[in-house]
């Protein structure tokens, strides 16, 4: 098995997405995600979340990550090794790239 290296590539706020601030039913605007551009994780062999990963962005990636780490690749898209994927977050969406890399 191999380890996966995650990468945030692009991450955008609430006014990107919905040209205007989105403010909750309790009134409190939602802030940008806490991910930085540039952060890197790494997936290692157990398959588990990497620590200090967002859970929610975790949910969406996974099954990406998987597929690389077991071997699989995305031919038709970015390649046998790597795959561009973002988080399920529709307000606030964080963009990665998920790289194989041997162990």
């Amino acid at each position: 098995m191999s380890k996966v290296k995650i990468s945030v590539i692009k991450k955008f706020s609430p006014k990107e997405v919905l040209g205007e601030d989105f403010i909750r039913p309790n009134g409190k605007p939602i802030v940008p995600c806490g991910i930085q551009v540039g952060d890197e994780y790494i997936v290692d062999e157990t398959g588990n979340m990497p620590e200090g990963f967002c859970h929610h962005a975790w949910y969406g990636l996974y099954k990406n990550v998987s597929v690389l780490k077991n071997g699989g690749g995305f031919p038709d898209w970015t390649g046998e090794n790597m795959i561009i994927t973002a988080c399920p977050d529709g307000i606030r969406p964080v963009i990665f790239k998920l790289e194989r890399i041997e162990s």
